[in-house]
């Protein structure tokens, strides 16, 4: 392996857990601004596994988070030119995917994105600036918002709480 093979492979190596580190405390939700933060959510299969985070951009950016099972989170994400859809790829653990994206409601400003991974599982996310009203009204009925893997009901992590920015 040549030196500049070597260096990209040590990036990498090193790239998921330096990206974890450095994920804000808040999440501030600003649609001018290329740091605007919202919240992510998603299942793996349907036995209840879930992965949650944050994410990172205007049109483009960054996805950052934890599974249920204790594995890191990242990826990218980047909507179509002038469109509401587009896709990300998000990798936690040893196992990856890469997502389709659309639009969901407009009233919350949430996009749902589904995929297989490279493991065969199927995944579904959620994500947006106000995800916890959008959870509320895809699943009511529970005390607290969450969302259902398979039967399992999982209530909304706590993560950064995301707002517009001013």
């Amino acid at each position: 392996m040549n030196l500049p093979s070597k260096a990209i492979a040590i990036l990498l190596l090193c790239a998921p857990s330096a990206f974890a580190q450095s994920q804000s405390k808040t999440c501030v939700f600003d649609p001018e601004s290329p740091q605007s933060c919202v919240r992510f959510v998603g299942c793996i299969d349907n036995e209840g596994e879930f992965f949650h985070g944050t994410s990172i951009g205007q049109t483009s950016g960054t996805l950052s988070g934890r599974t249920s099972e204790g594995e890191t989170c990242f990826g990218t994400w980047a909507n179509e030119k002038g469109k509401t859809s587009g896709t990300s790829t998000l990798t936690c653990g040893p196992e990856s995917a890469r997502f389709k994206y659309f639009t969901r409601s407009n009233d919350f400003n949430v996009v749902s994105g589904v995929a297989v991974s490279d493991k065969g599982r199927r995944m579904m996310s959620w994500a947006g600036a106000d995800l916890e009203g959008y959870l509320q009204v895809k699943f009511p009925g529970n005390a607290k918002s969450g969302f259902e893997c398979g039967d399992t009901w999982v209530p909304l992590p706590d993560m950064p709480k995301t707002e517009k920015g001013g």
